[in-house]
């Protein structure tokens, strides 16, 4: 369902990171169930990838640990894409090789891009967010919805919020992207057919860098009379982005997309760790809880988190939601996993078991504003999304808006 992501490079030994150790399962009758991580480890994306390998890992940990799965354990392998688009085709292939019976994928171009070999092999994909084409797939499973309807939300909120000041002119939106990125030509897309249809309610100005850009003069000339600007960038451009528009003299506020803040929060707030202040203003479109929520969700990452990382790691990756989301896709798999090995046995959990048990996930998590499940024919798990803000009082993210469907999912 996520659709919907150059960085400080967390460079890591080896283009190919094997995954888990097992704890629970050393015997001779414990099968592994190979899930095959589909990643970027030194790429623009890197830190978001390590953090979310993390956090899957620490959930497995605890599994192995509290409730193993009878016979069976999951083990992950990882492939370093790069964020390079020659990448992911070798990468299946390898992460075939080394025995995946299912590929978690970071990117939904690149689940589009092997698309027709998933299909071909019958091996189940999951990613974030989904991608329009491969909406409702066979074998693909997202958790959260795509650009596309994440940029319809933001064009009604903003809109909707705009319109409860009484300014009596349309808003000013700007709009800063990636030259070439999917998720960058889907949002502006839709922004353009807004403004288009609305011009009473809204103008859109548009900019586009290439990937890894930190000079924006020009860009920042082009919007700097917005009254808001929407950012669908990656780690240090984002941070670059925003200092040189407050240092341009840009006041009003930030939009992030889902992955834009919220992917890279640490490495932002470390690059602008000396002011701030110049976040003051910050939001984000975002599909997943806050470290300041209150739910039994929340409760049990921080205990998980306390178990398996230091007091200092740990705070790192409370700047973040992608140690979280890494647990969430633990807690996804191991449902899956389990539920397979109920319905198969354990010596027979196959692709076509793994395809079988993700149709039928249904979980209800405290705190979410609906269950995890595959709503009607739809391949996406969790629909909603709702408005969350940076306050730098309190140094964290806040929700802003309660949870809210998008408008097409709305009945």
């Amino acid at each position: 369902m996520f659709k919907k992501v150059g960085l400080v490079i967390f460079a890591l030994a080896l283009m190919v990171v094997p995954g888990l150790a097992s704890c629970a399962g050393d015997s001779d009758d414990t099968r592994d169930v190979v899930i095959g991580f589909l990643a970027d480890f030194t790429g623009p994306a890197s830190l978001t990838s390590v953090e979310l390998e993390k956090g899957f890992s620490d959930y497995m940990k605890m599994i192995e640990e509290d409730d193993p799965i009878p016979g069976v354990r999951i083990r992950l392998v990882t492939y370093d894409t790069r964020m390079d688009y020659a990448r992911p085709v070798p990468g299946y292939l390898w992460l075939r090789g080394q025995g995946a019976q299912l590929i978690w994928n970071f990117s939904p171009v690149f689940v589009a891009m092997l698309k027709d070999r998933s299909q071909g092999d019958k091996v189940p994909t999951y990613t974030f967010q989904a991608d329009p084409t491969t909406v409702d797939e066979d074998y693909i499973y997202n958790f959260a919805i795509g650009y596309e309807e994440e940029a319809e939300a933001m064009m009604e909120w903003l809109v909707e919020d705009w319109e409860k000041k009484g300014m009596g002119r349309p808003l000013r939106v700007g709009h800063v992207g990636i030259s070439g990125f999917v998720s960058s030509t889907q949002m502006s897309t839709v922004f353009r057919k807004f403004a288009a249809e609305n011009p009473q309610k809204v103008e859109i100005k548009e900019q586009f860098a290439p990937l890894g850009n930190m000079a924006w003069g020009v860009e920042i000339s082009q919007l700097r009379d917005s009254d808001i600007i929407v950012m669908n960038t990656l780690g240090p451009s984002t941070a670059s982005f925003v200092k040189e528009a407050r240092d341009r003299g840009y006041k009003n506020k930030f939009l992030g997309s889902s992955l834009c803040f919220m992917g890279f929060w640490d490495l932002i707030r470390h690059a602008l760790r000396h002011d701030l202040g110049m976040l003051d203003g910050a939001m984000a479109m975002h599909g997943q809880m806050l470290w300041t929520d209150e739910s039994e969700f929340l409760d049990k990452l921080n205990a998980n988190l306390a178990r398996y990382r230091s007091p200092a790691e740990g705070e790192k990756l409370k700047k973040g939601t992608s140690w979280p989301t890494g647990q969430i896709t633990g807690m996804i798999m191991t449902d899956v996993v389990r539920r397979a090995v109920d319905k198969v046995g354990a010596e027979n959990v196959n692709e076509a078991a793994l395809n079988d048990a993700l149709k039928d996930i249904n979980l209800t998590v405290d705190g979410w504003g609906e269950s995890w499940r595959f709503w009607g024919d739809s391949n996406i798990l969790f629909r909603m999304l709702r408005v969350i803000e940076y306050r730098p009082a309190d140094d964290d993210w806040f929700a802003v808006t309660d949870w809210f469907l998008p408008p097409g999912f709305r009945d």
